[in-house]
């Protein structure tokens, strides 16, 4: 069936389009790199290098590099350079994150009808953020289908699953998901449809056996006892220090993430409301994660990404009801409902087309790195060094990415530009938009610029032109090559000058010699008269 397919078909076509990751996703997908190509070789992992600012969970990417290796093995037999295995890991995490959404909508099929469950997945697939994020290696996708898995066994009344998904959701990947899943499980509480000494000792037994797991690997992998989650807890909640990468009003997930995260269909989820009751149920606790998380300043739209779901849910009573009634003579709102919930459909495309070709430029770094390798394909067993800039390893350079096994990469930070350091690799990868900025003058004379990278400036509107806006790219890479030739005659000048100081020297001493012996001869011919 192809309404079955639709989710499937959008994700890929994401993962596809925009195959780099951020900076956000480094650790993840560093991580699963770092599983299937060294294996049990600890030491030479990614993280231990750059662990980033708290300490993250494997279990994530263990669980997505196990299900990715029979195939990534076929990869490496057939000698497929790794961007290939990059591709597969994240098509495997989008496979799981769909197949949980499926599972969602078999849920809410078996109350509001499959009308609803179709109407579901064409919003969503028609939205952008949602099936944009499902195959990126995230901690909040990470966690993304143990709370569809939570949501669905809510709905069915699986007390047992709702208590073991919400705990590894909470414990292992996402910690302020308490909030959420906890809300859930005090209204299943509050309402006597879950005993409570049957939900405490399913809850106490799930913690347990999920802390100690998540104890137990994770301090293998990090060479400490660690509950990553936990240190995370303590650094975002307690000591509040992730309001130093910024900080937005209370109300921002109301008023630019979720507008955001739903396009134009969240105009329609109030309809959804007054025309079944029983979505309000699913509106409560949702609504109620939002605005308690709204409490910590930083505040991104992935880390609400799990409400989009039963936002659409809503909407999609309500179109599906719109729907079924089209033929009936109700007059001309009937028609501008349906006219309005067919339409909106085409916004939703139109807006995801929009961030969609901002987002294929906003991955500098990847393309850098792929532009490298693709100018120096001939010498992929030459003896090369490449030093990668912040800016190129925050926007899509991951191990991946480096596709010669002889050549040696570097993301050693804190270097000043033109140091001997970076003067000592063969090429460099910099961040800069011109060649006249300052990091780009110490090389203007012992390196040739190879090619340079443009990535995502701004939307500029022209309503003179169809379509009437265009994405807007300004140089952000250079892509730099030493040249030996140069660095060469510079080294020859200093030996020449060096030659003529030793000469001027050797003179000096010659002269020195003169004069001792003169004034010995001196003294000789005195002493004889």
């Amino acid at each position: 069936m192809v309404m079955d397919k639709i989710l499937y078909i959008v994700s890929a076509t994401h993962l596809v389009l925009c195959p780099f990751t951020k900076v956000e996703e480094s650790f993840n997908i560093q991580a699963m790199h770092d599983i299937l190509y060294l294996k049990t070789n600890l030491s030479q992992y990614d993280h231990l290098e750059f662990p980033g600012v708290v300490p993250r969970t494997f279990l994530g990417p263990l669980f997505i590099s196990t299900l990715s290796f029979p195939f990534a093995f076929v990869l490496q037999y057939l000698q497929f350079n790794k961007i290939f295995s990059q591709l597969l890991v994240r098509a495997v995490l989008s496979i799981v994150v769909v197949k949980s959404i499926k599972y969602f909508i078999k849920s809410i099929a078996k109350i509001f009808g499959n009308g609803v469950g179709n109407w579901f997945i064409i919003l969503t697939a028609s939205q952008y953020h949602l099936m944009f994020y499902s195959s990126r290696p995230l901690p909040n996708i990470m966690a993304f289908p143990l709370v569809m898995v939570a949501l669905s066994s809510w709905i069915r009344g699986k007390h047992t699953l709702l208590i073991w998904s919400s705990a590894i959701a909470v414990l292992i990947f996402r910690s302020e998901l308490v909030i959420y899943l906890g809300i859930i499980i005090l209204m299943e509480l509050l309402y006597k449809r879950l005993n409570l000494f049957r939900g405490l000792k399913i809850g106490l037994f799930a913690a347990t056996v999920v802390l100690i797991s998540s104890i137990v690997i994770d301090s293998i992998f990090w060479g400490r006892l660690v509950w990553p989650e936990g240190e995370v807890l303590w650094f975002n909640v307690v000591l509040n220090r992730s309001s130093e990468w910024g900080t937005t009003p209370f109300l921002w997930y109301f008023y630019s993430a979720i507008p955001r995260g739903v396009a134009f269909t969240i105009l329609l989820i109030p309809f959804g409301v007054v025309y079944d009751i029983r979505v309000m149920r699913l509106l409560i606790p949702t609504l109620m994660f939002v605005l308690i998380y709204s409490i910590l300043p930083h505040k991104e739209l992935r880390f609400i990404i799990y409400v989009f779901p039963v936002l659409n849910i809503s909407a999609a009573t309500y179109c599906n009801r719109v729907w079924r009634t089209r033929f009936r003579p109700k007059g001309f709102k009937n028609l501008i409902a349906l006219l309005f919930c067919v339409g909106h459909i085409f916004g939703n495309l139109a807006f995801t087309i929009i961030l969609l070709s901002a987002a294929i430029k906003n991955y500098p770094g990847g393309h850098a790195m792929t532009l490298l390798h693709t100018i120096e394909y001939k010498h992929p067993d030459a003896n090369y060094t490449i030093h990668i800039d912040n800016l190129a390893a925050q926007t899509g350079v991951t191990r991946f990415t480096q596709l010669s096994n002889h050549w040696t990469y570097s993301k050693k930070e804190n270097l000043k530009p033109g140091c001997e350091e970076l003067m000592s690799f063969t090429h460099l990868i910099v961040g800069s938009s011109s060649r006249d900025n300052e990091e780009m003058l110490h090389y203007r004379n012992t390196h040739d610029v190879m090619s340079t990278v443009p990535g995502f400036s701004h939307i500029s509107f022209n309503y003179n032109t169809f379509p009437p806006l265009k994405i807007k790219t300004k140089t952000q890479i250079f892509l730099l090559k030493k040249n030996n030739t140069k660095s060469g005659v510079k080294q020859n000048i200093k030996k020449i000058v060096e030659e003529f100081k030793n000469e001027q020297d050797s003179e000096k001493k010659i002269d020195l010699n003169l004069d001792l012996l003169d004034k010995s001869t001196k003294r000789k011919r005195n002493k004889q008269k």
